[in-house]
């Protein structure tokens, strides 16, 4: 085992005007005393595996490196430290390779004189700088790293160094006894956040993470193994929990892991209660989110608050004013200075006008709640991804296709609601003849039960208990579908007739004289509409149930109630080809043939959205794909591989056109373009940095004579200028609660 002993530096200061020429002879002798044997019992604490810490002096300033004797009890090394500044320091093991746990009995510290202090350090600690206690436990096969240091100290004045020479004896000392249990205070490093995770690995409530990893930016500041908690059991898992809760500054924290820097994570877990942090904790005052708020000077406004938790309101503290509204303070949106407020605002900064970004603070927060804050309020611009970032450049994307969808409308044939179990049905109606301009019901009569619902198909009804009803308005019973019924409504003296038949046609012809006649028709009911719908889809169909009308339809879609359809006289001319703005092989098509056949007419890839051949910048359309809805389209859109900027205006330069929109070698190289179709010049330029899925193209608006787009990426991920919402929120949070 290893232990600590007697430590003797000697230094020797030697001073003139404008020379200081110092060396420092260190020796150090470690001793363990004890050595016994009970029956098979071993008793065994040595030294070994010394390792000198870098920037310690080096050559011939050490005389004797740390050496460790033949007993392996002690240890001792000759140095000699000339500059201020420098300093020898080292790591030795200290192992308990018996059987029988040890405990540190009693230790010495190195002691300097009050002046011998004012030019030299030295100490001995564990090697993560925890102090050494007495009655720390040295278990049977642990090992404790000790750390040595002597140091000449760097902020020196000529008063602090010794007038003459001088040789110092330092002693350390460890003594080393059998466990004592009801001693014994604690495993060594027990009282250390890190060691706590370490040494739970024994108690199988913690592993050692075996992967590769690197906490620190500095790798070589990266050497300590990762531990964390691994619960195998709900038991294991509730020991966990508990042994995991750390308490600071009266709030509570869960770590979870070790860092390889020596350090251990930490999550935020809300405030204690009563020095505890069990799941009874009630609700604590928490960040609700940040939002907008027009705020008053004629509000109050402090520089602290107060709550009250027995009556869960807000007050305002420390310095409170009003007529001002002050960033960072906190207000009620109150007018009387000891108003109170379930809900607090921060006040984080101006928005606009009398409205500004605030805080929400509210005292209904539970404490698994916690961390809920926006990390940042807005998105849009790759500037919001940093915890502090620079200037802000408002992404966006335009769709490249985009989808042109001929226009549909609904149409709705038949209504539907809820039978009613004393409702009056008949098979036949009358209207104006048994009374003046109402419906009635002839031979009314009522059904016993919901089984006979399906057989009130045909019937006619007023939905009304009152077998003497008469209305304007009677419906007709066309579908059921378990208790609902589906019907027409017949009003204004209209009969069944006058809606049926429903006539389908398979084609239109124009006859010239601006109508148009349905072809290879088909005759049906709304009750065979109901029954049957899925087989009149793509079909036409007159708005005045005829064979001949103005407006002729084709059907989209249908079920059994309803049905969308689209204008089948709109006609749109397509173009194989092109010469600039000038369109070429042409077929003027209606949007309904497009919509039955879209594969007929893939060889067309022009068109001005209209029926001529003549587009404009902004019309001309690069078609994609043709499809029942419509056609997909590209813009006409031009993409510069740079950029001019005439103090107003930016103007495109060595542009390639629309046929490139999926041309991934030439836009790997023309990023920018205005964001306007057809256009080259604009006063604002897009610069595109992802073209996502071929479908999106985002990018970031360039202003003001910015003309490269990695000068914009630089502005925004390298600028730390401005705080993040969750950095505002946890600074706020930090001076309420940690600061001293």
């Amino acid at each position: 085992m290893k232990q600590k002993s007697h430590i003797r530096p000697i230094v020797y200061v030697m001073i003139s005007v404008f020379l200081i020429i110092g060396y420092a002879y260190l020796t150090s002798s470690l001793t363990i005393n004890g050595a016994s044997l009970l029956k098979k019992a071993t008793w065994d604490v040595h030294f070994e595996n010394v390792q000198v810490a870098d920037g310690s002096v080096t050559g011939a300033q050490v005389i004797q490196e740390p050496t460790i004797d033949d007993n392996e009890t002690s240890v001792s090394f000759h140095v000699n430290l000339k500059l201020p500044g420098e300093f020898y320091e080292f790591t030795i093991d200290a192992v308990n390779a018996g059987t029988i746990d040890a405990m540190i009995d009693t230790y010495t510290d190195l002691e300097l004189t009050e002046d011998q202090q004012k030019y030299l350090e030295t100490s001995i600690t564990y090697e993560d700088g925890e102090e050494v206690l007495e009655h720390q436990q040295l278990l049977a096969g642990d090992t404790a790293v000790y750390k040595v240091r002597v140091a000449y100290k760097l902020d020196l004045e000529a008063e602090d160094l010794p007038d003459n020479p001088e040789q110092l004896d330092l002693n350390f000392s460890v003594d080393f006894i059998q466990r004592d249990e009801s001693l014994a205070i604690r495993r060594r490093g027990e009282n250390n956040l890190y060691n706590v995770l370490k040494n739970s690995v024994n108690d199988g409530l913690a592993l050692r993470y075996t992967g590769a990893h690197q906490d620190s930016m500095n790798s070589s500041s990266s050497n300590k193994d990762i531990y964390y908690w691994y619960a195998k059991s709900t038991s294991t898992l509730n020991t966990v929990k508990e042994k995991s809760n750390v308490i600071f500054a009266d709030h509570c924290w869960q770590m979870y892991r070790t860092t390889d820097t020596g350090g251990v994570k930490l999550l935020y877990n809300g405030e204690a209660d009563n020095g505890k942090c069990l799941s009874t904790r009630g609700t604590h005052v928490g960040y609700s989110g940040s939002t907008t708020q027009t705020l008053s000077t004629t509000y109050y406004y402090g520089t602290s608050y107060i709550y009250d938790n027995s009556n869960n309101v807000f007050l305002l503290d420390g310095t409170i004013t009003t007529g001002t509204i002050n960033i960072g303070n906190y207000t009620c949106k109150s007018t009387n200075i000891d108003g109170t407020c379930s809900t607090l605002y921060l006040v984080d900064s101006l928005s606009s006008g009398t409205s500004y970004y605030v805080f929400i603070l509210k005292g209904d927060s539970h404490y698994s709640q916690f961390g809920t804050l926006q990390y940042n309020v807005n998105y849009r611009s790759p500037s919001y991804v940093g915890y502090m970032y620079g200037d802000v450049y408002n992404s966006s994307y335009v769709n490249t296709p985009k989808s042109q969808t001929f226009t549909k409308t609904k149409e709705t044939l038949i209504n539907n609601s809820f039978f009613g179990n004393d409702y009056w049905y008949a098979n036949s109606i009358d209207y104006g003849n048994i009374t003046p301009n109402r419906y009635t019901l002839i031979d009314a009569y009522q059904v016993n039960d919901s089984n006979d619902y399906p057989n009130l198909v045909g019937a006619y009804t007023f939905t009304s208990s009152n077998i003497n009803f008469m209305a304007r308005t009677a419906y007709y019973i066309v579908g059921v579908s378990g208790s609902k019924m589906y019907y027409l409504i017949l009003n204004d003296g209209k009969l069944l007739s006058d809606y049926e038949p429903i006539v389908l046609g398979e084609n239109i012809i124009e006859n010239g004289n601006g109508t148009y006649t349905l072809q290879n028709t088909n005759s049906i009911s709304l009750i065979d509409w109901f029954s049957n719908n899925e087989n009149y889809s793509n079909k036409y169909i007159c708005d005045n149930y005829s064979f001949t009308c103005e407006h002729p339809r084709y059907i989209t879609s249908n079920n059994e109630y309803s049905y969308t359809y689209m204008d089948a006289t709109e006609k749109i001319l397509i173009a194989k080809e092109r010469n600039g703005l000038v369109l070429s092989s042409t077929l003027l098509v209606r949007s309904a043939s497009i919509a039955t056949s879209p594969s007929d007419y893939d060889e067309y890839k022009y068109t001005c959205n209209s029926t001529g051949n003549v587009c404009t910048e902004s019309t001309l359309r690069l078609i994609t794909s043709f499809n029942a809805s419509g056609y997909s389209y590209v813009e006409n859109r031009y993409f510069g591989s740079s950029v001019e900027w005439d103090g107003v205006n930016y103007t495109l330069k060595n542009t390639i056109d629309i046929e490139n929109y999926n041309n991934s070698e030439n836009l790997s190289s023309h990023h920018y373009f205005c964001i306007s179709p057809g256009t080259k010049v604009c006063q604002t330029v897009a610069y595109f940095y992802l073209y996502r899925n071929s479908s999106e193209m985002h990018y970031i608006p360039l202003n003001n004579g910015i003309t490269s787009g990695s000068k914009a990426l630089d502005d925004m991920l390298k600028k730390n200028t401005n705080s993040s919402v969750i950095k505002k929120g946890i600074e706020a949070w930090y001076k309420r609660y940690m600061e001293l």
